[in-house]
């Protein structure tokens, strides 16, 4: 660092003779290349490699690189720069001052800079006082945090929240009038602690002597920073933007940092609504006259961020107590006293104390901070933990943390309300809400429901987590005032999702009325203009549950449900005229644990799920290595090979070893679990058995049939496979959003065969080898034939399936209920409908497995695909090594697909676009297939692939399946309309029957002793 009148003005880095300047003649190493992502974030850095000299600001060149003449190991006194650039490269350095900037947000961006270098000094220094020899600068700073405040800190952790919390220190000083010639950190942090107490002693504390130089004197960053804030005058600029500082920051600092956090900042306009909507309820449904603003209101943000809420319940208060003619400052100094917010990070606790200041001063009011009931705090935290008596220098930090124990502990709240963070497998984050006491429960027990144990890993979400908390602190924790309301604004997964069906039935017998506020109606992934939150692509919702008495837990709360559509804008427009008894709400259904939707969606209700109709379900195969699949046989044989004529140590790499395959694991190794344990430790057979799977829809490779590199083979699927076999697979936990709602397959299917990622179900056609156990729920196959007066057969119940739900109507016509993942069959009672569709469903079957299953040559159904549909090969696709195709093309005008230097034709549009859930088909069948296969490579054995096209057939072969699809599609949409129209046979029948939900035994296989499959 170089000083200039006693103020550091720049870095210089000097390196080797030869290394070159970044942008001129520079060839960096790997350590080069991250020395020089640091040094981009500072505003004035001299580089040199004794040759070549340039400046830079912020990682971008500033004038011309300067250059010496001569030999820099032999010149000598000759050596001289080669013209005047050498004094100009100087100048522009030596004569840098930090400019004042002329707004906030240009502030801003260059404080992210140099706070994200900060991050990054402090982290190395950590790796280097670990191992000894340094003078111990943050590394009991880190040991003081984990003893007092946060006991699971990890020095990633500890060091982003060093460089924010001293950032913010300095921003919220020089916010504050103070100024920073001539003092010393620690002396800026005591003056800031005399108005913002607990910022204030952080940053005294955090850059505070341990002898020797400085902590500042020691960072480039800090030194940096100090000048850059201390040059602006803040006055300069609007107050009201500094509720955009925080966020604004976070998007230029790193946006990992926001993700991993969960942090997303809630738009006025949805906290505005919010805080509104529950100002109502508690006039209109408890009886406070004055809303928010009756005294015996306690307000709390468990996740305050910048305040947003809070302030928003300010204002309301404030326009209660002015349409009452109130006294206006006396009430919100009251407020102050019942308005709480946590927040676990400093950083954005100071923004929120700069904006509460900011708005109390504009209303005419100056409060203390000990007025304020803004603590540091983790609201999952458990407050039984017994924790240590802090010293003295940590005391209000602490202190802070103990009030805001007291407040979980002890105060009555009957408001919480915010927008939790979001952060999915956040079980050690889960603190209270997980802890069990003396034997007993934990809090989330309550949010689990009855067999859906497999998918309650979906509760381990922060926002579950926060909705927990919540719901025990207003519903549970003080049974002498049992009354309140809980409103978040989250993901809303909780309101469809099998894995909350718990949660849902918890919120109906604790609650007296919920209201749901669906804000993307449009799905996962909605375009950005539709987006509430621009940034989050899940779907999101507001959640308001209440209840004014005791909780009436044998009747069901009343929940009402609304969407709202449309871009943000209209969305934010719609939340303004929005009321609790506004008459567009839709009330939702009264069972415990159904989801929160429109009871109006009656006929999909009536509709049977396909997880009771076809009760016994696989994962399908799962090898976790994507070497193992490939279009052709000759690829994995190579592959196999090369793996077994590898040295051992090379072994494990080739393999790509997980958690369930390692090399030395000795495993049966067919599919079907028979054969003789061996692991991949000694000799190898080259020869390996290589199947053919049904890798995607419509799309059918081959896989290495040894269990000791497929991690998941699945066995049971292997054991009852057989010609009589047909498999069906779509989406359980996800919802399906376009194209066939299921697909049908000949082969055993991979786990994401259905859309090719987010994984789903295969669900065979038969329980058994030989075909003769029907995995349809029993005694539904007879009570069919009963109500058609008809012999139904397992065949025709497959059949019946594919017309009606394996086209793109389905997930049309039934859109806004598949926001509920989990697919429901209309089974007509009509027996003329019936036989219509078994006939078209047959053929769908017969066209998707590609005339494997359901040959019929007299209903024109010859064995094979469609030859008729096949397209014509207009150019031969050039078969070498070197023309394989690349890429492929359509021509909409010609129908014309071109692959590579051939094509074929004609191909119709539908066909080209044809997708399942949003995957298109033919691309995606291509894309494994090209010169350069587009996969997700797991070992060096994905670099083996097919070196010449042998593919033409097995193209013509799916665009003909697919046209054949294609022409179906408006008989089966022509079919659905009138089944629907029609009498249904309803799942409530079923069930009052006791044919529903199918018994346990109905969910598994039958897999009896039989010869192996695999020889």
């Amino acid at each position: 660092m170089i000083d200039v009148d006693g103020a550091p003005i720049g870095y210089v880095e000097l390196k080797a003779p030869g290394r070159g300047v970044p942008g001129h003649g520079w060839h960096p190493t790997a350590r080069e290349r991250k020395q020089w992502a640091q040094l981009q974030l500072l505003p004035n850095v001299l580089y040199s490699d004794g040759q070549s000299f340039a400046v830079y600001r912020w990682g971008e060149l500033q004038g011309p690189v300067a250059r010496m003449e001569g030999d820099l190991h032999r010149a000598g006194a000759r050596l001289r720069p080669a013209d005047a650039n050498l004094a100009l490269v100087l100048h522009a350095f030596l004569a840098w001052r930090p400019r004042p900037h002329r707004r906030l947000e240009h502030l801003v961006r260059d404080a992210a800079r140099l706070c994200r270098l900060l991050r990054d000094e402090v982290l190395d220094t950590l790796g280097q006082e670990r191992l000894g020899g340094r003078v111990r600068l943050f590394s009991d700073h880190l040991a003081d945090w984990r003893t007092w405040l946060f006991p699971h800190l990890s020095e990633e952790l500890f060091a982003d929240a060093y460089a924010q919390t001293v950032t913010f220190g300095l921003l919220l000083a020089r916010r504050s009038g103070i100024e920073f010639g001539g003092k010393e950190l620690p002396t800026l942090g005591r003056e800031l602690a005399k108005n913002h107490l607990l910022v204030g002693r952080a940053l005294a504390i955090l850059t505070e002597d341990h002898g020797g130089p400085s902590i500042e004197q020691r960072s480039v960053a800090l030194q940096t920073l100090r000048r850059a804030i201390a040059a602006s005058d803040w006055t300069d600029w609007r107050t009201d933007t500094s509720d955009q500082l925080y966020e604004h920051f976070l998007e230029l600092y790193d946006p990992a940092v926001r993700r991993g956090s969960g942090s997303y900042f809630t738009p006025q306009p949805v906290a505005d609504f919010m805080v509104q909507f529950v100002d109502s309820i508690l006039h209109d449904k408890l009886q406070r006259r004055l809303g928010l603003a009756d005294r015996d209101v306690v307000v709390v943000d468990p996740a305050m961020g910048t305040g947003t809420f809070l302030l928003s319940v300010i204002a309301r208060v404030a326009e209660t107590i002015a349409a009452d003619h109130g006294d206006e400052p006396a009430e919100l100094r009251a407020l102050l006293g019942r308005l709480v917010g946590f927040e676990r990070q400093i950083a954005p606790f100071a923004v929120a104390e700069l904006r509460l200041h900011q708005d109390l001063a504009a209303r005419g009011l100056e409060v203390t901070d000990e007025k304020v009931r803004f603590y540091v705090t983790d609201t999952l935290d458990d407050p039984n933990v017994e924790t240590l008596v802090s010293p003295y220098v940590y005391r209000p930090i602490a202190d802070s943390r103990a009030q805001a124990i007291k407040v979980k502990t002890e105060e009555r709240v009957m408001v919480v309300l915010g927008n939790p963070p979001y952060l999915e497998r956040a079980k050690s984050q889960g603190g209270l809400v997980l802890a069990s006491n003396k034997g007993k429960s934990s809090m989330l027990d309550a949010f689990r429901g009855t067999g859906t144990g497999r998918l309650e890993f979906k509760l381990h979400n922060l926002n579950i987590y926060f909705w927990r908390w919540a719901t025990w602190k207003v519903f549970e924790a003080h049974p002498e005032h049992p009354e309140g309301v809980v409103a978040f604004v989250c993901t809303s997964a909780y309101t469809t999702g099998p894995g909350f069906a718990g949660m849902r039935e918890y919120l109906r017998r604790q609650a007296d009325w919920g209201w749901i506020i669906d804000l993307s109606p449009e799905g996962h992934q909605p375009e950005v203009p539709t987006r509430v939150f621009p940034d989050v692509q899940q779907p999101l919702c507001i959640g308001v549950f209440g209840r004014s008495k005791t909780a009436d837990t044998t009747t069901p709360a009343r929940i009402r449900y609304i969407a709202l559509s449309g871009t943000r804008q209209e969305k934010f427009d719609a939340l303004q005229t929005l009321t609790a008894v506004s008459g567009r709400w839709l009330d939702c259904p009264t069972k415990w644990s159904a989801p929160f939707r429109p009871a109006s969606q009656a006929t999909w209700n009536d509709c049977i799920a396909l997880a009771d109709l076809m009760p016994w379900q696989s994962p399908g195969i799962k090898p976790n290595r994507t070497w193992v699949y490939a279009p052709d046989e000759e690829t994995l044989a190579e592959r196999w090979r090369r793996l077994s004529l590898a040295p051992l140590e090379e072994r494990p790499e080739l393999m790509k070893e997980t958690r369930d395959r390692t090399i030395s694991l000795a495993l049966s190794p067919h599919f079907d679990a028979t054969g003789q344990p061996a692991s991949l430790t000694g000799d190898i057979n080259p020869q390996v058995s290589i199947r053919r799977i049904s890798f995607r829809s419509f799309d059918r490779q081959y896989v290495i049939a040894d269990r000791r590199v497929v991690d998941f083979a699945r066995p049971d699927l292997w054991s009852t496979h057989g010609t009589h076999q047909t498999y069906l697979t779509t989406l359980f936990a996800e919802s399906v959003t376009s194209g066939p709602a299921v697909v049908f397959a000949a082969e055993v299917p991979d786990t994401h065969h259905y859309m090719g990622h987010h994984g789903g179900k295969v669900l065979p056609k038969y329980r058994d080898a030989s075909g003769d156990r029907p995995n349809i729920a029993p005694g539904l196959i007879e009570h069919l034939s009963r109500q058609l007066g008809i012999n139904i057969t397992c065949d025709e119940v497959l059949a019946y399936v594919a017309a009606v739900a394996s086209h793109p109507g389905f997930p049309t016509r039934f859109l806004s209920e598949l926001r509920t993942p989990g697919l429901r069959i209309p089974l007509t009672s009509n027996p003329e409908l019936w036989l219509r569709a078994v006939g078209l469903g047959e053929r769908v079957i017969w066209l998707q497995t590609y005339g494997e299953r359901y040959v019929c040559s007299t209903a024109g159904r010859p064995q094979g695909p469609p030859r008729e549909l096949r397209p014509d090969v207009l150019a031969p696709i050039p078969g070498t090594p070197g023309h394989m195709p690349e890429c492929i093309t359509y021509d909409r005008d010609s129908w014309t697909l071109h692959v590579g230097e051939g094509a074929l034709g004609p191909v119709p549009s539908a066909v080209w676009d044809y997708n399942v859930c949003g995957t298109q088909v033919v691309k995606k069948w291509f894309d494994y297939r090209s010169k350069k296969p587009r996969v997700r490579k797991s070992s060096p054995l994905n670099e083996i692939v097919a070196t010449k096209w042998d593919f033409t057939d097995d193209l013509r072969n799916l665009l003909a399946v697919l046209h054949g699809c294609v022409l179906l599609e408006p008989q089966q949409d022509d079919l659905l309309d009138a089944i629907l129209d029609g009498p249904l046979l309803r799942a409530t029948e079923l069930e009052d029957s006791g044919m529903l939900p199918p018994a346990a035994e109905a969910k598994q296989p039958i897999i009896e002793a039989q010869p192996p499959l695999f020889q």
